[in-house]
């Protein structure tokens, strides 16, 4: 994770997916003729899927249990397309109220992988932004607005390295006591981006969750995952806010997890 923050390209070996993601003002109009074109309108993402469209997003409140993950919300029983590169690393989707762009790791679990950073992947996130505002404003005359905008990181780091059994408490900082068996951790806690005033509803949240499960084939994990959401006010710049919410995130990991574990 500690590669994934960063602004070079680096390996990292615990990242396995990257978003960023973000939410329009009014959903679009879009029909069955509308998602083919849009799917033919990027040759350089071949590789094609169309997944069943979820519940739309919203901010979530302060002491809620659940993590702010990307969900495509519809309303339509139109499919949401999920558009991969050649070789499968870079994703993009589209459904009628949000857009999302992000990078999967594609090598096996532990395995260092190049992750390009967060800088390159804004780069890359803006660049596709305006190439689909630009389909957008072809297709609906009208260049869309956002709302909500997210940044998720899904890590997984295996317990078992070179034959050697790991305890949580190598790689977070607040784990189990060592010597302590563990068959089950969850952790879950949600921090305010924004210093809003007192009773308001936050205008950024970052939500972390740590916890043990299983990855294909049956490999025991701890999981660390550190998601982001903020809402866009009118005329605001929505990448000021992704930055604002990846420092949030490059801060509680930096706070909770032993950089040199993974």
């Amino acid at each position: 994770m500690v590669q994934a923050l960063s602004v070079a390209p680096a390996a990292t070996t615990t990242l396995q997916e990257f978003i960023l993601a973000a939410h329009f003002r009014a959903p679009l109009p879009l029909g069955v003729m509308d998602l083919a074109n849009w799917v033919s309108s990027f040759p350089d993402f071949p590789l094609h899927q169309e997944l069943p469209p979820l519940t739309t997003a919203n901010m979530p409140a302060i002491g809620a249990p659940e993590m702010p993950a990307i969900e495509f919300g519809m309303g339509t029983m139109l499919p949401r397309m999920l558009l991969r590169s050649h070789d499968g690393r870079y994703t993009l989707q589209l459904q009628n109220d949000r857009l999302a762009f992000g990078w999967s790791r594609i090598e096996p679990i532990g395995v260092a992988a190049e992750y390009p950073g967060f800088e390159t992947m804004l780069a890359q996130w803006t660049e596709m932004r305006s190439r689909v505002e630009d389909w957008v404003e072809g297709r609906f005359r009208a260049r869309p607005l956002y709302r909500l905008v997210e940044v998720n990181y899904l890590n997984a780091a295996p317990l078992e390295v070179g034959g050697k059994q790991r305890r949580i408490s190598e790689i977070l900082r607040f784990g189990p006591p060592a010597g302590r068996l563990v068959h089950g951790f969850n952790v879950q806690w949600g921090e305010r981006v924004y210093q809003d005033p007192e009773g308001e509803p936050p205008r950024g949240i970052v939500r972390a969750a740590v916890g043990l499960a299983q990855a294909p084939p049956a490999i025991p994990v701890l999981t660390f995952n550190f998601s982001g959401m903020a809402a866009v006010a009118d005329g605001q710049e929505s990448n000021h806010i992704i930055n604002d919410l990846h420092a949030k995130i490059r801060e509680i990991y930096q706070s909770a997890m032993i950089s040199d574990a993974h």
